[in-house]
Formats: structure tokens, C-alpha cells, sequence
């Protein structure tokens, strides 16, 4: 019963859009990945890639890879990794020019490494992001985008952590 009711609604969304306002695409992204941990905080490099569906020029929906980033903070070495799967309110601003926001879900990897131990941790939980988007020829799109990767609780020898990633990018999408 539950898939007859998401098809229906896909259904519902999807009826009436034309050819030209459905498209699949790829892309690519650069930017910056921010690692808090015990009130202290490291900033490094992070890129990823996505293959997006966009129904109309409101609604899209994503699945994306990323290499979050390597730091080092408090004596140990941290890496993190991220698969993701959202859907896209998108607002049109100008002809060209979209807002969008990014709600999904998100199988999160943070490992961790010292001296002499070594751990991992992946958890599945709620993404949120927002960004601007900018087309600026019928298959190419420039886009500038905020993400939360969410709360990462981390346990080792010495009691409880939380690990929290944030990020921005900037990325390529080509409509295939």
C-alpha cells in the first residue's frame, strides 16, 4: 500500500512536466570541511561527486559521495566520508539564478587514529543544507552550497566526544 501511495504522488508531481524540464545530471565539487571536537575545531580541504534527477524546475532529488576531509586535532587523526541520498526544494530567483534547500539522509564515516589505537564509526542520520545555484548555459550549472553533516557521538578511553562536520562547497553540474 505504501509503494502504491509513492508512486501516486510521484505520479502527481511528475505529470505535466515537459521533456525539457526533466533532466538527469552529473557533477563534481570542491570546498571545505570543518571537524569540531571537544570545543576545539580544524578546517581542511573536501570534494565530492553526484548524480541528481531534477522532475521540474522545483524538485529534484540526489545521491552523493563525498571525502569530507583529513584532520588532525587533540593528539589524533580523524577522516570522514559521506554517502547521501536527498531531495531538493528548489525556488526559482531569476531566469537563471535558483535558491535551493537540501533535506535526505546520510551514512556517515568518521574514523579515528593515536598512537597505538585505531577506531571507526559509521551512523545513518538527517542531512540539511541549503545554497544558491547559477545556470549559466542549458547543460551547465555553477553551485555554491552549506551543509550539516550531522553530530558524530564518540567513545574512547578517556570518557565521550562529539564529533560535528559542517560544510560549504563549490561545484559543476553537467545535464546529460
Amino acid at each position: 500500500m505504501k509503494k502504491a501511495i509513492a508512486m501516486a504522488a510521484m505520479a502527481m508531481i511528475c505529470g505535466g512536466v515537459s521533456a525539457a524540464e526533466v533532466s538527469t545530471y552529473l557533477g563534481g565539487d570542491f570546498g571545505s570541511s570543518t571537524l569540531e571536537l571537544n570545543q576545539q575545531s580544524e578546517t581542511a580541504s573536501s570534494f565530492g561527486a553526484t548524480l541528481g534527477y531534477r522532475f521540474n524546475e522545483y524538485l529534484a532529488v540526489e545521491l552523493k559521495a563525498q571525502r569530507l576531509s583529513n584532520w588532525s586535532l587533540d593528539g589524533a587523526n580523524y577522516r570522514a566520508g559521506a554517502l547521501k541520498a536527498s531531495v531538493l526544494g528548489i525556488l526559482p530567483v531569476s531566469q537563471h539564478a535558483h535558491l535551493f534547500g537540501r533535506i535526505g539522509y546520510g551514512r556517515n564515516t568518521l574514523e579515528a587514529s593515536a598512537a597505538s589505537s585505531k577506531s571507526s564509526l559509521s551512523r545513518s542520520q538527517l542531512l540539511v543544507g541549503a545554497g544558491l545555484s547559477y545556470q549559466f548555459s542549458p547543460q551547465w550549472c555553477a553551485r555554491f552550497e552549506l551543509n550539516h553533516q550531522g553530530d558524530q557521538p564518540i567513545s574512547y578511553s578517556l570518557g565521550q566526544a562529539r564529533a560535528t562536520v559542517s560544510q560549504y562547497s563549490l561545484g559543476l553540474n553537467y545535464a546529460i
